[in-house]
């Protein structure tokens, strides 16, 4: 087994990929280790994205927010016609999205940033070929996964 140090923020990515990939031209022990690699990723994504939704939820500017949301979105949806929100609250509201944005951002960068210790077998070159011909992932996927569990 080898162990890695990784930012968190590169720990999820990976296994938002892995945790849906299919494994069907894999041999059976190379689809094991990959099953073992997304468990050894889990955790370290499941905490951080709790974090980033506890954060979002924690720094909503005011109560209406998630309502204000749903207006804005119906509102670009339909480019302002028939809306229930007029341009000027659209306005209001995406000035305020923004801050909320930067501020959630903020709240996380920190967990996002901290690089953390996992410890599993990776996968051959051979492996990998297999792994990415049983999905159909993109080239930027691809290099991601690639540069975390190849060996």
């Amino acid at each position: 087994m080898e162990k890695q140090t990784i930012k968190t923020e590169k720990v999820l990515n990976a296994y938002r990929i892995l945790s849906t990939a299919k494994y069907g031209k894999m041999s059976d022990s190379d689809k094991i280790k990959v099953w073992k690699i997304a468990r050894a990723l889990k955790p370290v994504a499941t905490q951080f994205e709790d974090d980033s939704k506890s954060a979002a939820e924690t720094m909503k500017p005011y109560e209406t927010f998630t309502d204000d949301l749903t207006k804005a979105q119906e509102y670009e949806r339909v480019k302002g016609v028939g809306c229930e929100m007029t341009a000027e609250e659209y306005q209001k509201f995406i000035a305020d999205f923004k801050a909320y944005n930067e501020l959630v951002s903020k709240a996380i960068k920190d967990f996002g940033d901290k690089e953390v210790e996992l410890e599993f077998d990776a996968l051959s070159e051979e492996a990998f070929g297999k792994l990415m011909a049983s999905n159909e992932w993109t080239v930027e996927q691809v290099m991601e996964l690639g540069t975390l569990i190849v060996e």
